[in-house]
């Protein structure tokens, strides 16, 4: 129903896992793994990859719709740096509720905040695809 929240994913960010998102992805930039090259830079830390943020969205979105469900887009801009212990929440709320002959298709609004309270990213959006019964 329109005014539905999703339930919040709650997301601890570490190098440990910075790292295993670069190497699942082999996305080896080095903004995102050396503390030395990145303060050079003016950078205070290495910084999340703005993918592994929008990988939390996605979660949001399939954790809350279930497995039958598909996600055919999601937009989303990041507006503030994440870094190494921060901690990241995904939140979301249903905008727009349709149906069509490809089956139901849900909207949403999507952000993440991050410990102090800043919007990490503000606004995302997401569209899912909900099957008809007999695709079930």
């Amino acid at each position: 129903m329109i005014g539905d929240e999703l339930m919040p994913v709650v997301k601890e960010v570490g190098m440990a896992r910075m790292m295993a998102y670069g190497a699942a992805t082999w996305d080896f930039v080095r903004l995102h793994y050396d503390a030395d090259y990145v303060r050079e830079l003016g950078f205070e830390a290495p910084f999340v990859d703005g993918q592994m943020v929008g990988g939390f969205l996605s979660q949001l979105v399939q954790d809350w719709a279930g497995p039958d469900a598909f996600l055919r887009k999601l937009a989303f801009r990041n507006r503030v740096m994440a870094y190494p212990g921060d901690t990241l929440i995904c939140r979301g709320i249903v905008t727009g509720v349709s149906a069509t002959n490809e089956g139901g298709m849900v909207e949403c609004d999507l952000w993440v905040e991050n410990q102090r309270n800043e919007k990490v990213v503000d606004v995302a959006s997401a569209l899912v695809r909900f099957p008809l019964k007999a695709d079930v």
